[in-house]
């Protein structure tokens, strides 16, 4: 049994570490949710068939088979290979995480699906309807403010709603 010392630092110390211990185990998930990556919204993602600025703007958006994403302020292209294309679960969900992880703030793309718009609008990702030629015009497009910002889903998935 632990005797008690007569200025009190025995009693102080058993009292101290459960209060240290609640306190890191509150703030552990803050510190998780802070080291989120934020978006940027000069850093674009656009849908692409090839690896390309030339690229057409491919017609699907999560699985379209590359993802083209261009910084604006270092006029930097980064092309994504998109492991998701061929899946069969969730596929719209993997590829908005997989660009919200690379610091996308906004999206241009000719159909983005309900799960993929949600995903992408709740962490602060912008989605522009992407009527361009190809990848190169639909990033001139947005730096010429000439696309429509959308606030749902686009595309197909207007027209056929998740069940």
């Amino acid at each position: 049994m632990p005797t008690i010392k007569p200025d009190g630092n025995r009693v102080a110390s058993t009292v101290l570490v459960p209060v240290l211990l609640v306190i890191v185990v509150l703030l552990i998930p803050v510190v998780f949710i802070s080291n989120r990556p934020a978006v940027s919204p000069y850093i674009v993602a656009v849908p692409a068939d090839a690896p390309s600025l030339s690229s057409p703007v491919s017609r699907v958006f999560s699985r379209a088979p590359y993802f083209v994403v261009y910084d604006i302020q270092n006029a930097r292209a980064k092309y994504l290979v998109n492991s998701f294309a061929n899946g069969t679960h969730e596929v719209g969900l993997h590829v908005a995480h997989l660009l919200t992880n690379e610091r996308v703030g906004v999206v241009i793309a000719k159909n983005v699906g309900p799960e993929p718009y949600r995903h992408l609008a709740q962490n602060g990702v912008k989605v522009y309807e992407g009527l361009a030629i190809d990848v190169q015009d639909a990033i001139s497009k947005y730096t010429g403010n000439i696309l429509i910002l959308k606030t749902g889903p686009t595309g197909f998935a207007k027209i056929f709603p998740a069940q």
